[in-house]
């Protein structure tokens, strides 16, 4: 059977950029490499003109974009399934759906009532949304963790902490970059030998980030090495000391959890979705405060046994609450009955 894999991303790039997008992020990746092990032949398209009409069904990641395979689908219309996340409402104002334009949220919620089935990756969007809107087929399948690629090693951790994101379009104030630049002062006069590694593609917030550095003195600490492999990824999450993700909010935080699969002890918030992910595998302190992630991070360095038991809780938790397997066996529950019903 043949499905269409559709996310519109890097719209005005080339195709093969863009398809080097979805292998870059591990959520796009991680749905595409499940549907293949189900046995789908699956066609990837990320614009209008390459979504094809002669497959089975179409798995789509984005509400606001859903309409695009909708309304190119035409007559026989092909089943949708429509996942990601939806950004219902931030505590902290901008940026969540009650901001988009009024067409994007009519599209939404057009997309909700259309698909064959509506999959929400958070506890919290999946009650938010089927309140507040009318969801046909409504279910809650977390994004999941290759606990055997992303995993913890023997050797000893090493001192640094790394933080991961994307550095665009504001994405660096969502993930308190600048608070983290501003904790390193605080986190080296306790412990002098840390440094920090901000790792992430460079997009129009980088100048703003690199500027804050040189202000505060710490450009010699941080090392800012922009987009990295996916291997390179996990290494550094097994050697580092703390994973830095605090954030004004999160919609699931699957660099978190890989994090924790690899038995990196975590400092993140206490925002969207981030405390059904992290549970008791790491702490959540106020991001927005510089102070409260250097006490963390400090914390963390100050005692061996606690960062050793957090680490192994987080693997504890990632391992058995998010399993690739678990996110494989319910995606196949809910498209099997999707086709049965077409």
């Amino acid at each position: 059977m043949r499905v269409c894999f559709f996310a519109r991303v890097l719209p005005k790039s080339s195709r093969t950029v863009r398809l080097e997008a979805l292998q870059r992020a591990e959520f796009y990746k991680q749905d595409i490499d499940i549907l293949r092990h189900l046995g789908f032949d699956v066609t990837i398209a990320t614009s209008w003109s390459e979504i094809p009409s002669d497959v089975d069904f179409y798995f789509i990641w984005w509400w606001q974009w859903g309409f695009m395979p909708m309304w190119k689908n035409g007559l026989p219309r092909r089943p949708c399934l429509i996942t990601g996340v939806f950004d219902f409402q931030w505590t902290s104002g901008w940026g969540d759906y009650f901001h988009r334009p009024a067409w994007q949220r009519w599209l939404m919620r057009h997309a909700l009532k259309r698909a064959a089935a509506n999959i929400f990756i958070s506890q919290l969007e999946y009650r938010q949304v089927s309140q507040a809107f009318e969801v046909n087929n409504p279910s809650y399948i977390p994004l999941v963790v290759d606990t055997q690629t992303f995993c913890p090693t023997a050797q000893p951790r090493e001192d640094f902490a790394l933080a991961i994101g994307w550095m665009g379009q504001g994405n660096t104030v969502r993930k308190c970059f600048p608070e983290i630049l501003r904790a390193i002062p605080l986190i080296r006069t306790c412990h002098p030998r840390m440094r920090f590694v901000i790792a992430g593609l460079k997009g129009n917030d980088f100048p703003k980030l690199d500027l804050l550095a040189h202000q505060l003195g710490v450009t010699e600490f941080v090392e800012f090495p922009g987009a990295i492999p996916r291997e390179k990824k996990i290494e550094l999450m097994q050697r580092c000391k703390a994973f830095l993700s605090p954030s004004r909010h999160e919609g699931f935080g699957l660099a978190i959890l890989e994090a924790m699969s690899c038995g990196a002890p975590v400092i993140s918030s206490p925002v969207g979705a981030v405390p059904e992910v992290v549970g008791e595998g790491g702490l959540l302190v106020d991001g927005t405060s510089p102070e409260a992630i250097a006490a963390a991070v400090n914390r963390y360095l100050a005692d061996d046994a606690l960062r050793e038991d957090v680490g192994r809780r987080a693997r504890l938790r990632a391992e058995s609450v998010f399993p690739y397997s678990r996110r494989k066996q319910d995606l196949e529950r809910v498209i099997s009955g999707i086709l049965g019903k077409a």
